[in-house]
């Protein structure tokens, strides 16, 4: 009996044709996880994915130096070297970490008309020689022949998209767990490569937060929901999103992400702003009211915003964002 009866929709073109192809080994790493709990809802908007300016953090991935236990976000229990089954994507060069989920994940995409929901056990992130994002390869599907992949412009960093705002004082949601790219993604499985809109539903928000941070090469060290953002050179930055602190992997350095989608079409975007561009900190005087940011001109963006005033959804990760900068904004 097949254990996922909904991994995919009874259609004549899937699964897609397996076709043959010349196949190498690479060194990876297993990432191993543990159940965790946490909180999100309400809904945002989509709009194309582009940076104002060159994002502070690297496309890198370094799963061979995977972050150390946080008391806000838990990482892996542990990570050890593992063989990689080989796939015609591979290249002696290229480095892999491998994401077990406990217990799935679901990969949702419409193809042909056709709503697709394919369940999978495993993520494989692969980078190239070069340390930039290559491709995703699922695998642990029952019954299916190839390896399903979803691959990047090497080019250009993605960015996940956590689609609904988290709080601290609300219980997770199917919704809470879906990650999606603003942008149109390249998918090949066997000889058929095509471009669709894809999300990633997960069952466990520590697999959930994991699969970010080996694409972004960050450490997720905050994240909470926001009300609105303003900035004083531009208005309104966002409502209803998600704002997240990365510390980078490989330098350490500290940026807030979040996506304006308030601002005009076209200009919809993710927002990096460095933790050591941020000139002071000025909390509300209660809940009510936002927390504001004053910005240094280094990069344009920066120059544009001047201030950016940030109210959260609930009230204790309002204090928390101004605790975790009065901690580390030195």
């Amino acid at each position: 009996m097949n254990p996922f009866p909904h991994s995919h929709e009874h259609s004549p073109d899937w699964p897609f044709p397996v076709t043959a192809a010349g196949r190498r080994t690479s060194t990876a790493t297993t990432i191993s996880s543990t159940p965790s709990t946490s909180t999100s809802t309400r809904s945002s908007v989509s709009a194309s994915l582009s940076f104002a300016s060159e994002p502070p953090f690297s496309p890198s991935l370094t799963p061979s130096t995977y972050p150390s236990p946080s008391a806000s976000i838990a990482p892996p229990a542990g990570v050890s070297p593992a063989s990689r089954p080989r796939d015609r994507e591979g290249s002696l060069n290229d480095e892999v970490a491998r994401l077990p989920l406990n217990p799935a994940v679901t990969v949702s995409f419409v193809r042909s008309a056709r709503l697709f929901k394919l369940r999978y056990t495993t993520i494989t992130i692969r980078k190239d020689f070069t340390g930039a994002l290559k491709c995703l390869e699922l695998g642990g599907a029952v019954g299916q022949q190839t390896a399903f992949l979803h691959s990047f412009n090497t080019t250009r960093l993605p960015v996940p998209h956590l689609e609904h705002p988290k709080t601290s004082s609300e219980p997770l949601s199917p919704a809470s767990l879906r990650v999606s790219f603003l942008d149109e993604q390249t998918v090949q499985t066997g000889a058929t490569v095509f471009a669709t809109q894809l999300s990633y539903t997960f069952e466990d928000w520590t697999d959930c937060v994991h699969f970010q941070e080996l694409i972004l090469a960050s450490r997720i060290v905050f994240i909470a929901g926001i009300a609105e953002a303003k900035s004083k050179g531009r208005g309104e930055e966002c409502i209803s999103q998600n704002l997240r602190i990365l510390r980078q992997d490989a330098t350490g350095k500290l940026v807030i992400l979040f996506f304006a989608n308030s601002l005009r079409r076209g200009g919809k975007r993710y927002v990096s702003i460095p933790v050591n561009c941020i000139d002071s900190v000025t909390p509300g005087k209660n809940s009510r009211r936002p927390v504001v940011l004053q910005l240094q001109p280094n990069f344009d963006h920066l120059a544009q915003m001047k201030t950016l005033s940030i109210l959260f959804l609930d009230a204790d990760d309002q204090k928390a964002f101004c605790e975790f900068l009065a901690a580390n904004n030195r």
